[in-house]
């Protein structure tokens, strides 16, 4: 019981922090045209550095982007927004999710606290560019449709189909291709 508050206080903390990183950034981001340039002695114009280390920043995030899945910690009903019944049946270890981010697990708002309570665990794929990683993302989100999971459950108006467990287009967290 204990350790679960020390981790669930860890959690909250980490979550502060990083409110009061971004915080720190939108903050730092100049607001007018004056605040992001500025002029040297010759009248050559130029960013200014908040400006310029924003720009780097949003290039290393393209740059630096991950590609996760998110999967059944246990068999149970997970939220499913494109099913007919808002839930679907999963067992342990099969996706709920594909994604991607650039600011990591935590910073995507998956702390461990969030994954336990939603009965997920994260998987890390792939790291790599944007591109790469969207590319890869709409792959497995559009071969879904004939993952070996998915073809393991019987196609809805089959007799053995419940209304929470059947073929699925998509994974249940998954809403569309992106």
């Amino acid at each position: 019981m204990q350790a679960t508050k020390v981790k669930s206080q860890k959690g909250i903390f980490l979550f502060l922090g990083l409110l009061l990183f971004i915080s720190f950034l939108v903050m730092s981001i100049p607001k007018t045209w004056q605040e992001a340039t500025k002029k040297d002695k010759a009248g050559n114009i130029s960013l200014s550095e908040s400006w310029a280390n924003a720009v780097e920043e949003k290039i290393e995030q393209h740059q630096t982007h991950e590609l996760y899945a998110l999967r059944a910690a246990n068999d149970g009903q997970y939220a499913c927004k494109h099913c007919q019944s808002a839930q679907f049946f999963l067992k342990a270890g099969e996706i709920y999710r594909y994604g991607t981010t650039g600011v990591g697990q935590e910073g995507r708002g998956y702390s461990e606290g969030w994954l336990a309570r939603k009965r997920l665990t994260f998987v890390h794929i792939q790291y790599g560019d944007l591109a790469t990683v969207k590319t890869e993302e709409a792959l497995l989100i559009g071969h879904y449709v004939i993952h070996p999971e998915n073809l393991a459950r019987p196609v809805q108006d089959d007799p053995s189909a419940k209304i929470y467990w059947y073929r699925l287009v998509l994974p249940p967290g998954n809403n569309n291709l992106d």
